[in-house]
């Protein structure tokens, strides 16, 4: 299964989609390298939080069992 593209994903490529037809790149490419950097971020910072307890797992009582 394909993983689900996010909104930011979906903006960048609309940036991207800008840049090239921008006259002037300046603009578009300093938008879109703040974009990446607070994509990182928050995803280091999400990645550092402590994982969830595991639940206890629980055990199947099979009807061939």
């Amino acid at each position: 299964m394909a993983k689900k593209q996010e909104a930011v994903d979906n903006l960048l490529d609309a940036l991207v989609w800008m840049r090239r037809k921008a006259k002037k790149h300046e603009p578009v490419d300093a938008l879109i390298d703040a974009l990446v950097g607070m994509r990182r971020k928050a995803k280091k910072k999400t990645a550092q939080k402590t994982p969830l307890k595991k639940k206890a797992g629980r055990r199947r009582s099979g009807a061939g069992q």
